[in-house]
């Protein structure tokens, strides 16, 4: 089976997004922890120099070994938004990918809790008349579930929305993007 998308006639890529990674802070620490008391205990301890590289292999290459592939698990996730459907798609060694038209899509939400509220990420669902579909845990939910909901309606541009929430940072710029085209040019 070929793991490339192909895309149907008519059919534009909007955005690929890579979920929130899960499950690799931990074993991450764990191997930098392992890697520093081999070193310090290898300069202030005969044996442990004498086996500095035995022991990093045996004792650090496991940690390492799992964080690299939650990596590579967590790099060979995707969803791809496109003007027809919503598609995620994952796996190292069985790959997988779940698609759902626009078409079906009765309703979009974000699940989040005030902690993932303040980070920026979010649980996104869509809503079907077969049943709620995960697309996953994003960063940025609200943009993307925006842009679901501007292609399924058929908006020409989602960042003109009337119920747009706006951050401080996004109205500084547009501030000064303002007075910056205002400005005379210094010729």
């Amino acid at each position: 089976m070929s793991r490339r998308l192909v895309m149907r006639e008519g059919e534009v890529r909007i955005i690929s997004v890579t979920p929130i990674v899960k499950g690799v802070v931990r074993p991450l620490l764990y191997t930098i922890a392992v890697v520093a008391l081999i070193v310090f205990g290898s300069q202030h301890l005969h044996l442990v120099h004498r086996y500095e590289a035995a022991l990093l292999w045996i004792v650090a290459g496991p940690f390492a070994l799992v964080t690299l592939t939650r990596v590579w698990r967590w790099r060979s996730h995707k969803v791809r938004v496109t003007n027809q459907r919503v598609i995620v798609e994952g796996g190292v060694m069985h790959h997988r990918r779940s698609m759902i038209e626009l078409d079906d899509v009765v309703a979009t939400h974000i699940d989040q809790r005030v902690s993932e509220r303040l980070v920026r990420r979010g649980r996104l669902w869509l809503e079907t008349t077969g049943g709620s579909f995960l697309v996953g845990t994003v960063r940025h939910p609200g943009a993307l579930l925006r842009l679901i909901d501007a292609e399924r309606f058929g908006e020409a541009d989602p960042s003109t929305r009337d119920d747009d929430v706006f951050s401080d940072d996004e109205l500084e710029i547009d501030e000064f993007r303002r007075a910056r085209r205002s400005r005379p040019s210094r010729d």
